[in-house]
């Protein structure tokens, strides 16, 4: 160690610490530093419940800080918009009714609704009840009370969105590639 002294005292529990504040290791023959250990600030958690407890009766425990008050109350907002297509799709088979295809082999016709089909239709595949079908639904992604405002991208899925996004950069790309063939 060429002169240098290094005294490193044992601490309760096996590990050998330098006196002070900085803690000294050796990995292959580096010494290395590390910087003081520092406290982190203890964060309550809000209990799961609250966000529910919030829509329903929108008063929270006084025990909460104003922040997790408000972190409460978005999450208690954040509703998503789910929109449905009109088609069901069979949880039995996974027969999907289009109405725009309709039902040409039951001779039910295009444009037909899934809630206008007689009480006696069955599932064409696996014969089970309308019961058994469930709508298709699209989830429109943020917050429902935002949905009205922007150039109508709030109101887009994200497929919609991937669409645009992509397709007019690829739109771009082959215009600026254009501008090569001018010359």
């Amino acid at each position: 160690m060429h002169g240098v002294a290094l005294l490193l005292l044992v601490v309760p529990g096996g590990a050998w610490q330098q006196p002070g504040v900085w803690k000294t290791t050796r990995q292959r023959g580096v010494r290395a530093r590390s910087q003081p250990e520092v406290k982190e600030p203890e964060v309550k958690e809000i209990p799961r419940n609250v966000a529910a407890e919030f829509q329903e009766s929108d008063e929270l425990p006084e025990e909460l800080t104003e922040k997790q008050k408000e972190i409460a109350r978005l999450k208690a907002a954040e509703k998503f918009i789910e929109q449905e297509t009109g088609v069901y799709i069979c949880k039995v088979c996974a027969y999907k009714y289009d109405p725009e295809v309709g039902q040409p082999i039951a001779q039910i016709p295009a444009g037909t609704q899934f809630s206008e089909l007689p009480a006696t239709w069955r599932c064409p595949t696996c014969r089970a009840t309308k019961d058994a079908f469930e709508p298709v639904t699209l989830e429109i992604a943020g917050f429902a009370e935002n949905q009205n405002f922007g150039l109508g991208g709030n109101s887009m899925t994200s497929d919609s969105k991937n669409a645009l996004i992509f397709g007019s950069l690829g739109a771009f790309f082959a215009l600026f590639m254009a501008g090569y063939l001018l010359n």
